[in-house]
C-alpha cells in the first residue's frame, strides 16, 4: 500500500486523489440513479463533474475534522506539515 501511495505530484499522493475522485463520482452517480425526479433525469455528465469538483473539498474538510496533517492542508494553512517517514 505504501508503494502505491509513494507516487506524488506536488507532494499529493496520486493514488489517494484518484480513489477520492472515483468514490465521490460513484456516490454522485448512485444519487442520480436512486433519486425520484418529476420528469427527465439530468444528464449523467453533470453528476460526474459534480463528483470530481466535490472530491477535493470533501477531502480537505474530513482531514481537518479528524486532525490529519496533509500536504494540501498544510499549503492551505489548515494543518501542520505532515511528518515524513524515514527509510
Amino acid at each position: 500500500m505504501e508503494k502505491l501511495r509513494s507516487v506524488r505530484i506536488f507532494g499529493i499522493a496520486v493514488f489517494d486523489l484518484t480513489l477520492a475522485v472515483a468514490g465521490t463520482v460513484i456516490i454522485m452517480v448512485l444519487c442520480r440513479h436512486f433519486h425520484k425526479y418529476n420528469g427527465k433525469k439530468p444528464p449523467l455528465i453533470n453528476f460526474i463533474i459534480a463528483g470530481i469538483l466535490l472530491a477535493v473539498p470533501i477531502g480537505i474538510f474530513v482531514h481537518v475534522l479528524f486532525g490529519t496533517d496533509t500536504t494540501l492542508n498544510y499549503r492551505l494553512g489548515l494543518s501542520n506539515k505532515p511528518k515524513t517517514k524515514s527509510k
